[in-house]
C-alpha cells in the first residue's frame, strides 16, 4: 500500500512540473494605434501588434528583463524589418519612423519574465 501511494504522488508531482513547464503565456498584453504594453510572469511564445505611424513618429520602447529573454521585431507593412534585436536587456530607447506605413511589433519570449511597451510619443 504504501508503494501505491508513493507512486500516486510521484504521478501527480510530475503530472504538474510538466505541466508548469509547458505554460507559454501568464501576464497581460494590451495595444492600440498608439500602444503595444506586456507584462509577463511567463513567456515562451510571441504576441504582436500593429501600429499605424506616420513619419517622424518616435516610439518610446522600455523593455525590463527579470529572466530569460526576450527577441523583439519591427516590421513596416512589406515585411521590412525596422528594429530586430535578440535578448534584449532591461533597457529604453527610441525607435524613430521614417515613412507612414502600418508596422508589427513582434516580441518572442524564451523563459521570460519582466514587461515590455512601446509607447508613440
Amino acid at each position: 500500500m504504501k508503494k501505491l501511494g508513493f507512486a500516486c504522488i510521484l504521478c501527480f508531482s510530475l503530472v504538474l512540473l510538466n505541466a508548469c513547464g509547458n505554460a507559454t503565456f501568464n501576464g497581460s498584453s494590451t495595444g492600440n494605434d498608439t500602444q503595444f504594453i506586456m507584462e509577463y510572469s511567463i513567456l515562451n511564445t510571441s504576441d504582436h501588434r500593429e501600429m499605424s505611424l506616420k513619419t517622424g513618429d518616435v516610439i518610446d520602447t522600455t523593455i525590463v528583463s527579470d529572466a530569460g529573454s526576450v527577441d523583439i521585431q519591427v516590421e513596416n507593412s512589406a515585411g521590412d524589418s525596422i528594429y530586430s534585436e535578440t535578448d534584449v536587456p532591461t533597457s529604453e530607447f527610441e525607435i524613430p519612423i521614417s515613412q507612414d506605413d502600418t508596422y508589427t511589433f513582434t516580441v518572442t519570449g524564451h523563459g521570460a519574465k519582466g514587461s515590455v511597451s512601446f509607447i508613440k510619443s
